[in-house]
């Protein structure tokens, strides 16, 4: 007989020394609403009812818990109907052939006694399993409400800074125009023309990459919202004008509740015990309860005078040997339960640490934009009393240049530390688990 191996299959969620929720926060569900982006709230909302994660994510919890069903039909007896009839013709030899003919109906009925607990174990891994695919049906919808945010924020973006590219071009043409009427005037050089032209021309060029990445991020959105990419269409906001929200991270305890792949990888945890101590009542006999009942007659096709039987049966079933098949699917179920504790343990950790970022970024960039906007009105300060100056003859062209190069950066710089600090909100809002709490 094989030896039952030996198995620890308790465990405790590391949440229970951490700290309580003293000061928690909550976070409302339709999270992205407090970016105050009424284009930004309906693509979220198109997108958890058309994407094709989400639906493929919906179709797993429904397949979760027709297994649980499944699992739980072990509570209930099996039935069975049976019914034959039949003809037999038979020839001695030597004899005339003869016809003998037969019908039978009975109804039999089996149920198999949980006498160690398998079966309840098979029930609360199911049930576990379940909850995990709800679970992930909740990672999946936060993380494609966070994806359409970052992409609608991009969007914006990239907008912006084609925006800006084209006002570059714009002061560029105006000085290009400036320095054909000095030399004209025999106040610039030949050199000085070309120069500017050549300046012309490269911030004519930089508008391409922002274009073909405008497109770009708008199909990711049409494929995020479940559309095609071809025909979409989006409307327009400022970027400056969305709601930068606060939050704050709460402490440990509260961050790693409202996470849903924590809640999974507590769930198959669950699930992973519940199979070892299933795996393990293999080695001990199986008790199963039987019984039957039925009609049979010689006659074909008639039951009226049938003989009437039933029946029953208790049967011990005890496996000696199976050539270790037993004992290894034990050893597979206690090693599948070490992974999953040690996932359980990483997704824990990964949780704090993408809090943590995510809190440091959110901090970060907010002061990069209040310095980056600094640096735009000074910029645009010296663009102006450049242009003037150059019209005076009191600077060279190239300064002049350098101080629309200066503000074009500054510029294009507000509107990606803008970008970035929507984004890391956006990331802790991710990191927080959303609006989502473990009921």
């Amino acid at each position: 007989m094989d030896k039952v191996p030996e198995a620890n299959i308790t465990y405790a969620p590391v949440w229970e020394y951490l700290p309580q929720n003293e000061g928690a926060i909550n976070i409302e569900k339709d999270w992205w609403k407090a970016f105050e982006s009424p284009q930004l709230t309906q693509l979220v909302e198109i997108a958890q009812q058309k994407n094709s994660d989400v639906i493929i994510a919906s179709e797993r919890v429904k397949q979760a818990e027709l297994q649980m069903k499944i699992a739980n039909a072990s509570l209930f007896p099996t039935l069975s109907l049976n019914a034959s009839s039949g003809e037999k013709r038979s020839k001695p030899e030597g004899g005339t052939w003869s016809n003998s003919g037969s019908t039978s109906v009975g109804l039999g009925a089996s149920y198999e006694v949980d006498l160690w607990g398998g079966e309840m174990a098979n029930r609360h891994a199911a049930k576990s399993n379940y909850r995990a695919s709800v679970f992930s049906n909740e990672a999946v919808r936060l993380s494609i409400s966070a994806g359409v945010a970052t992409a609608w924020f991009n969007y914006l973006a990239l907008q912006e800074r084609t925006i800006t590219a084209k006002k570059n071009v714009e002061i560029a043409e105006r000085i290009q125009k400036i320095v054909d009427s000095l030399y004209r005037n025999g106040a610039a050089t030949a050199a000085d023309v070309a120069v500017q032209k050549t300046n012309l021309l490269s911030q004519q060029n930089a508008l391409l990459p922002l274009q073909l990445q405008l497109d770009q991020t708008r199909a990711a959105i049409a494929l995020l919202e479940g559309q095609v990419p071809q025909a979409y269409q989006l409307a327009s906001e400022k970027i400056s004008d969305l709601k930068i929200p606060k939050l704050s991270a709460g402490v440990p305890a509260d961050v790693i509740t409202r996470r849903p792949d924590v809640a999974i990888a507590e769930a198959q945890l669950k699930a992973s015990s519940a199979n070892v101590y299933a795996a393990r009542t293999a080695f001990l006999p199986g008790l199963q309860l039987s019984g039957s009942a039925g009609k049979s007659a010689s006659e074909l096709f008639s039951l009226n005078s049938a003989l009437q039987s039933t029946g029953w049966s208790l049967s011990l079933v005890q496996t000696i040997f199976a050539g270790g098949r037993v004992a290894n699917q034990v050893r597979i179920s206690e090693s599948r339960r070490v992974e999953l504790l040690e996932q359980y343990r990483k997704v824990i950790l990964t949780a704090l640490q993408e809090t943590d970022d995510a809190l440091n970024r959110v901090n970060i960039t907010e002061q990069q934009e209040n310095n980056q906007q600094n640096i735009l009105t000074q910029a645009s300060r010296s663009l102006k009393l450049n242009e003037d100056r150059y019209r005076e003859g009191s600077i060279d062209l190239q300064t002049l240049l350098d101080s629309q190069r200066s503000f074009f950066q500054a510029q294009d710089s507000l509107v990606q530390q803008r970008l970035a600090r929507l984004k890391a909100t956006v990331d802790l809002y991710k990191a927080l688990g959303g609006g989502w709490q473990n009921q």
